[in-house]
């Protein structure tokens, strides 16, 4: 949708509301929704907005240390600058469109620590060497036969599944859940936000979602409006749809595989080689070699909460070291695709991922393998690569990817001191809101025996 198109539809009473937004740093989108009489009038340029939203915690806390927002400067406005590139129905509410922004400082500089400016950033880099990074991401949630009400008055503990039961991959499963799944579909569809497929996953009420591949910016910002839109639509059916990385230890952990490949200044992939285009070019071989030598320092994008790392053990489907191979679902960097399709599957991120961050992580780590020549680590795992132990282990906790993150050289040449500092205080926070909270496990092993 055009600005023009949207000015004949605010004109004809066929949209009243604009919603005008942004991501914060834990890949939730803030927003205001408009009349749209005012933001034709005045918030195309800019709605101010508390710039709490780039410096609060998980549950909103007022986390100190931040250099953009505090205590200190008195919590400072920012201005979501709307892209107005990015219009685009929201179907499942009534005469409303979307539409995403930058964040901004009063004077119009970008804020630099802003999701959404890292990664634009990083996509004006690769267009540097003539490259044009592609992505999409695959999604996957739980739904829960739960309101927002009922889970917190359980205690977000003993909280029912939408199905009891393993039917994972099954049409009998997906027809029973195809009153949301068919609504979900729709409206993303006519969102612009394309999907390739949904499939019942492993674990009882687990879903996967497939979007279509798209350039890194528009990849981003479908998987934000996806997310949002399958929370907002379960909703409204009396259900939650949540996208932890892991909900309970005793079922499949929730991933966000994603998959990404490059194109050249002549417009064809930048991965492919071979007659039959199945072979990996020079280009990928380095992108891949930095990817596998930079993981470590950037895991803190892949993996960005305390609850992330419950998901990653061997023999899940998840990976715990650096390793890489064709066709291995195995490995945390899978090979996949021929031709114009040739592309790597970056297994590492769990649901809860930040898109921007993530997807930024990736082309920080591949740029520099490209730039260095880097060759990747290690040999192609052609077997179960669970069973690599020469390979180097990714972070086990957020404890150890803050430091990794925090400590990085690379990461400060790639992203720049600001947001190294940034982002790894937010690890820091993080961990200190984790810290002193007594969790459930610990009365259920304590609380009658000690």
């Amino acid at each position: 949708m055009t600005f023009e198109d949207l000015e004949a539809q605010v004109a004809s009473g066929l949209v009243e509301t604009v919603i005008v937004a942004a991501t914060d740093m834990q890949g939730r989108i803030y927003g205001k929704r408009m009349t749209a009489r005012h933001f034709m009038a005045a918030g195309k340029d800019g709605v101010g907005t508390c710039s709490v939203v780039l410096g609060w915690g998980h549950d909103h806390s007022l986390d100190p240390g931040y250099a953009l927002t505090g205590w200190d400067n008195g919590y400072p406005d920012l201005v979501v600058k709307p892209d107005l590139s990015t219009i685009r129905p929201y179907p499942w509410f009534d005469k409303t469109v979307f539409v995403m922004g930058d964040a901004n400082h009063p004077d119009g500089a970008e804020i630099s620590v802003a999701p959404r400016t890292i990664l634009k950033d990083l996509i004006a880099r690769l267009a540097g060497h003539g490259l044009k990074p592609l992505f999409a991401s695959e999604l996957e949630c739980y739904l829960l036969d739960e309101t927002a009400m009922t889970a917190f008055d359980k205690g977000f503990v003993n909280l029912k599944t939408r199905h009891r039961t393993l039917h994972p991959e099954t049409l009998i499963r997906t027809s029973e859940d195809e009153g949301y799944l068919g609504p979900l579909r729709r409206h993303m569809e006519a969102a612009g936000v394309f999907v390739e497929m949904a499939k019942a996953e492993y674990s009882p009420g687990q879903i996967e979602v497939n979007l279509e591949y798209a350039e890194a910016m528009e990849a981003a910002d479908r998987h934000m409006v996806f997310k949002t839109g399958a929370k907002e639509i379960a909703i409204q059916q009396g259900m939650v749809a949540t996208f932890m990385a892991k909900l309970a230890h005793d079922l499949g952990g929730s991933s966000c595989h994603i998959h990404m490949s490059l194109l050249g200044a002549d417009g064809k992939s930048a991965f492919a080689s071979g007659d039959d285009g199945r072979g990996t070019s020079k280009t990928m071989r380095h992108f891949l070699g930095g990817l596998t030598a930079h993981l470590r320092d950037v895991f803190l994008f892949l993996a960005p909460t305390i609850n992330s790392y419950r998901r990653l053990r061997p023999g899940t489907f998840a990976p715990a070291s650096v390793t890489w191979g064709e066709d291995n679902r195995t490995a945390a960097l899978r090979l996949v695709g021929k031709g114009e399709s040739r592309r790597i599957e970056n297994r590492i991120p769990g649901a809860d991922v930040n898109p921007y961050l993530a997807y930024s992580a990736m082309l920080a780590g591949g740029l520099r393998g490209i730039e260095e020549g880097i060759e990747p680590i290690g040999e192609a795992a052609t077997g179960n690569a669970y069973g690599m132990i020469e390979s180097p282990k990714l972070p086990s906790s957020l404890e150890e990817a803050t430091i990794a993150f925090e400590s990085s050289q690379m990461v400060n040449e790639a992203f720049g001191s600001v947001i190294q500092k940034h982002y790894a205080n937010f690890g820091r926070q993080s961990l200190r809101a984790a810290s002193t909270v007594v969790t459930d496990f610990e009365r259920r092993i304590l609380l009658l025996d000690i």
